[in-house]
């Protein structure tokens, strides 16, 4: 039996529903002239997708309902048509036809001069949002593309590297590992994003070596950009680079990211040399509007970093003063009170006033104006959760510990952090004589959850 093509099936709804040629030129705005040259013509005139479109709206069909037949008008020669080619992937994407943008490129990449338009509508779509056909693109290349260093390999890495990150903390490991090799091969602007990328990506994993060598591969980078182009004396500079940022950030963040992963090292002095490396960047040539205000919001990290390190160091009189400062900005609430409630643990000392006056809530990561990315930003609640469950129980506050453990716990396995799992499993067992009830009955539910996970990820199946 003969497959049915785009046109014999519009033919034949045109003749269940009445239409002539002249009736239907009416109903959908399409020349008479043109329609019977698309039907009848021999050899027939190509569709356009914006035609095709008017059609399917004229014999009420949903948008795209005949976008799997499409493609054979798209790809129906050794030398199909670009720009119609073109035409038919972007409108694919804008209305979420996955399918048929992974049956063309299928067949497009038979021939591997394709790639380039490939790669560009990409990145087309990518810059206009359409994050889940681009990426369709951007794999695509990577599988296809034999030069292993070219550039626009590398880009395709990237970009599916910053689409792929979120609140799976494995995922995000996996994501940040295949990325690696790839981020020197990119444009230096882009590299800049890309080091930032994986240095918070790191941060959130809580891999201290790592934060610290990518903050120092983006310090070296951020300053020979800055150098090479200020000597270049172009008044345009900054705003050549294709980076997301201003160029000042990705200097303070090689600095700023470093200082922090060697305040978790305990390696506070060397921290303390980092901070003053960003506490003022005013002296950065080639400041706009944005990056002044860059520059303030660097001083203010400075400042609350500067007092991380002497709470965490034993100075409980600087508190006062710390706590003054994070009235003034509570976006600064979070990163804070975590190392506030660690340093109190270390150090011995007590800290109820502080936790009274501030909420332990989701809040605390989605206050605005925040500067933080995301994935930190819910790695810190996490943390500081833990934090407090240590606090309490140095208070002997068990039944408070526990409530703490299970809402911590929870938490942990809805971001898929196995390193928090696995410090707060064995705190919980230790106090379990202590929970209550309503608590063993939640902890138990939990890891059954935890446990049919597991075995969906290794393929063992529980035995009735």
């Amino acid at each position: 039996m003969k497959e049915p093509t785009i046109r014999s099936v519009i033919s034949d709804q045109l003749e269940r529903k009445g239409y002539s040629l002249h009736s239907f030129s009416r109903c959908s705005g399409i020349n008479r002239g043109t329609l019977s040259a698309i039907l009848n013509g021999n050899p027939p005139k190509p569709i356009s997708i914006g035609q095709l479109d008017l059609i399917t709206q004229a014999l009420e069909q949903p948008i795209g309902s005949y976008y799997p037949l499409y493609v054979e008008e798209c790809i129906d020669s050794d030398h199909p048509n670009r720009r119609r080619l073109k035409a038919f992937l972007h409108r694919c994407a804008e209305i979420g036809e996955l399918a048929c943008i992974d049956q063309v490129l299928s067949r497009l990449t038979e021939d591997l001069s394709y790639l380039p338009m490939i790669f560009d509508l990409g990145e087309e779509l990518y810059e206009e949002g359409y994050r889940d056909a681009a990426k369709l693109f951007y794999h695509s290349v990577c599988e296809n593309e034999k030069y292993q260093h070219s550039e626009r390999l590398a880009i395709s890495q990237y970009r599916l590297f910053r689409m792929n990150l979120g609140d799976d903390a494995e995922s995000n490991l996996r994501t940040a590992t295949w990325f690696e090799p790839y981020r020197n091969r990119l444009p230096e602007d882009l590299q800049l994003d890309g080091l930032l990328q994986l240095g918070n990506t790191y941060y959130a994993l809580q891999k201290w070596m790592y934060v610290v060598r990518f903050a120092e591969e983006l310090q070296t980078l951020a300053r020979r950009i800055y150098e090479t182009s200020w000597k270049a004396s172009s008044a345009q500079w900054d705003r050549e680079l294709r980076c997301e940022r201003h160029l000042v950030v990705y200097y303070g963040q090689g600095y700023l990211l470093k200082g922090a992963a060697l305040e978790h090292l305990g390696r506070y002095e060397e921290a303390l040399q980092c901070v003053a490396e960003y506490a003022d960047l005013s002296w950065f040539e080639g400041l706009d509007e944005t990056g002044f205000k860059e520059v303030e919001k660097f001083k203010v990290w400075a400042r609350a970093n500067r007092y991380n390190l002497e709470i965490l160091n034993g100075n409980q009189a600087i508190l006062p003063e710390y706590i003054q400062m994070l009235r003034e900005h509570p976006y600064e609430v979070l990163p804070s009170l975590r190392i506030i409630v660690e340093a109190a643990n270390i150090n011995g000392f007590l800290i109820d006033d502080v936790l009274k006056e501030f909420p332990m809530n989701t809040d605390l990561y989605s206050l605005y104006p925040n500067h933080y990315v995301s994935a930190i930003n819910k790695d810190r609640f996490l943390d500081l959760n833990y934090q407090l469950a240590i606090y309490l129980l140095r208070k002997q506050e068990i039944e408070e510990v526990l409530e703490k453990l299970i809402y911590a716990l929870q938490y942990a396995v809805s971001l898929n952090n196995k390193e928090f799992f696995i410090k707060m499993v064995p705190l919980f067992e230790q106090h379990r004589s202590f929970a209550t009830e309503v608590q063993l009955q939640q902890y138990e539910s939990l890891m059954g959850e935890v446990l049919k996970v597991a075995e969906v990820g290794s393929g063992v199946r529980s035995v009735d």
